[in-house]
């Protein structure tokens, strides 16, 4: 004996909408979670402390490592360096001015930038020098 179609089909209807119903609740019909922002203070923007962390394969005679106008590394240890700094707001990047030196007749040699901000991923950036001598400006961003 076969049953009449129409009826089927409400049932199979029904069904899915009695399954629906805690499935969208299950699924996201709520809005993500997100951390809450600090609040930013005049004209003031906000500061992260960070882990900065600096590794090189050749001892350089000269090292500096600043972001903005403030100093974080200013002379030479031993690799790895490491200080924790307050960077400035981390939403448009983080710019980050490395410079050395090495003696004369020191091969082509890597410098590895680490930043490792509260609350955010590490980011890792290597430069290499040339010419004994290593000018640059990284940029880390988080998004």
């Amino acid at each position: 004996m076969r049953g009449f179609p129409p009826i089927q089909i409400f049932l199979l209807v029904l069904a899915f909408v009695v399954l629906a119903i805690p499935l969208s609740h299950l699924t996201g019909t709520t809005v993500p979670v997100r951390a809450a922002a600090a609040e930013v203070k005049g004209e003031k923007a906000e500061s992260v402390r960070a882990l900065v962390r600096v590794r090189y394969a050749h001892r350089p005679v000269t090292l500096s490592v600043r972001v903005g106008e403030k100093e974080l590394i200013q002379g030479v240890e031993e690799s790895p360096m490491e200080v924790e700094a307050p960077l400035p707001s981390t939403k448009d990047g983080v710019d980050v001015f490395v410079r050395a030196t090495w003696p004369e007749g020191t091969p082509d040699t890597a410098v590895t930038v680490e930043l490792e901000p509260d609350g955010l991923p590490t980011r890792s950036e290597t430069r290499w020098s040339s010419a004994a001598s290593l000018d640059e400006v990284i940029t880390f961003e988080w998004k």
